[in-house]
């Protein structure tokens, strides 16, 4: 097990705020002061400076995820993984606790020590599988809402998602600035964009003008066979777009068209067959077919190396390629400029951008004897994370050449507030039915006949998703008791 020291250990500042060269006194000093400047500047928690747990242990535990940019074992002279120790250790000291983590922890493991009583893990982040199906409906997780001291209408929460990821009385799935999200955002070559006369997408994403149809008109307008030989493979040859099937599924919900969605009476019910999907299909399936269109249908793993299509984005030949934030620190060494923007809407009228997260989820061990401590360590991570480690994690991302771009930072912002789950792939993708229909947007890139095969395949995998549906909500009742909208469905 992985524990932080009693003592900070100085580590290199901020790239924004040290100078060239080795860290010295001085520098150590004007960071610490900017930082504590940064604190005092933002709103701050609510947790009364009274609060003092005697050195209560606090423990994360990472089921099949890393934890990586959460907790580490010492501080470095690697930035972020300075800036994540000091997180932690401002923590240790405001609230007189030990904090720890666990990487990784076998999910069999945990649930063992869960039945037993046993209160090793406060906190658990697990990947986005079939884990949050089984621990919810096995109850192993704690009501956020009545855990003390989360301000959870403050900035450093996200209450909206947390709401569309409670399906039954409670939520147990935090989202707060604690977590390094993975959202999907689409990269794209600045200079393909000045040297083919096209509008900037930046200027677009704020004009609120970024949308699908943009996306395939842009792609259609620089692809170029340069070698004539009729295909787009030559090392000259132009591409409009390279998104592989995750890319896809993220532009699909991008548009806000989402698989399954909540009733009325609160209940989660099947909203993928509609007009807008039909019209979504088509135009996803248009865009593969586009003049060099390079989409990659042979496998369902997401890419990180942007090789999707038959070169990678590193050639600096094709214009848009799917990724998420991450990979604008594999960029900065391309001899082409690039940006990054959100996925784009339907339409003008879509109320905001949608990029949805890929990252692991996170909760509380619903075995904890001290939720006191639990809800106040939480509230402090989360509303500290902004003071210092997502600066230092933008610094991370885009690196030297990148960092002053103020009008990239802001695609950053835009995208990381943009975050949204689709619910019905959070519990349900490994699920019958549901992983099927989860993967529409791929689909789309295949099929000959876009509507004709949507519609086929949604009469096959319906019945199947809406069983998967009510299995869970069969599941849940045995540990939160009979829904209020089970009653009201019965009149």
């Amino acid at each position: 097990m992985k524990k932080f020291g009693v003592c900070l250990l100085i580590a290199a500042m901020l790239t924004q705020l040290a100078a060239c060269g080795s860290g010295t006194t001085s520098q150590e000093t004007e960071a610490e002061a900017v930082t504590e400047t940064t604190e005092t500047t933002r709103i701050q928690h609510s947790l009364p400076d009274e609060l003092d747990f005697g050195g209560a242990s606090f423990t994360a535990a990472f089921i099949d995820t890393p934890s990586e940019h959460y907790f580490v074992e010492e501080s470095s002279s690697d930035n972020m993984t300075a800036a994540v120790y000091r997180r932690a250790k401002k923590t240790e000291d405001f609230l007189g606790v030990t904090i720890s983590y666990q990487d990784p922890v076998v999910a069999e493991d945990f649930t063992t020590l869960y039945k037993a009583g046993d209160d090793v893990y406060q906190m658990l982040f697990i990947w986005n599988t079939t884990l949050p199906l089984t621990f919810t409906t096995n109850g192993y997780f704690y009501n956020l809402d009545s855990l003390p001291y989360l301000n959870l209408s403050a900035e450093w929460w996200n209450y909206e998602q947390m709401q569309i990821l409670q399906l039954g009385k409670y939520p147990y799935f935090a989202v707060s600035d604690l977590m390094i999200t993975t959202p999907s955002a689409i990269l794209f070559n600045r200079d393909m964009i000045t040297d083919n006369n096209l509008e900037n997408p930046y200027d677009l994403v704020l004009n609120g003008t970024w949308t699908l149809d943009k996306l395939i008109e842009m792609a259609g307008a620089v692809a170029n066979d340069k070698d004539g030989d009729g295909h787009y493979t030559g090392e000259d040859d132009i591409v409009g777009g390279c998104i592989n099937v995750n890319g896809a599924v993220a532009l699909f919900t991008g548009c806000g068209q989402l698989i399954s969605a909540k009733n009325e009476q609160g209940k989660l019910e099947l909203i993928l067959k509609s007009e807008k999907t039909l019209d979504i299909v088509d135009k996803l399936n248009t865009f593969a077919r586009l003049p060099g269109g390079n989409v990659s249908t042979d496998n369902l793993t997401f890419n990180t190396t942007h090789t999707s299509g038959p070169k990678p984005f590193s050639t600096g030949t094709i214009l848009f390629d799917s990724g998420t934030p991450e990979d604008m620190a594999n960029v900065t060494d391309y001899d082409f400029s690039t940006g990054i923007v959100p996925m784009p809407k339907y339409n003008e009228e879509q109320s905001r951008y949608m990029c949805y997260d890929w990252s692991d989820l996170m909760g509380i061990s619903g075995a904890i004897k001290n939720p006191e401590m639990v809800g106040a360590v939480l509230e402090f991570l989360s509303w500290d994370s902004k003071n210092e480690v997502f600066p230092t994690y933008y610094d991370v991302l885009l690196k030297t050449r990148y960092s002053s771009d103020m009008d990239t930072r802001e695609m950053m912002n835009i995208i990381f507030d943009s975050i949204i789950y689709e619910v019905g792939g959070v519990y349900f993708n490994m699920q019958p039915g549901f992983c099927e229909l989860w993967y529409t947007g791929g689909n789309a890139l295949n099929w000959t006949n876009g509507n004709t095969n949507f519609n086929a395949t949604f009469r096959v995998y319906k019945n199947p998703a809406n069983n998967t549906i009510q299995t869970f909500y069969e599941n849940l009742a045995k540990v939160e008791g009979p829904m209020d909208f089970e009653t009201e469905t019965a009149q």
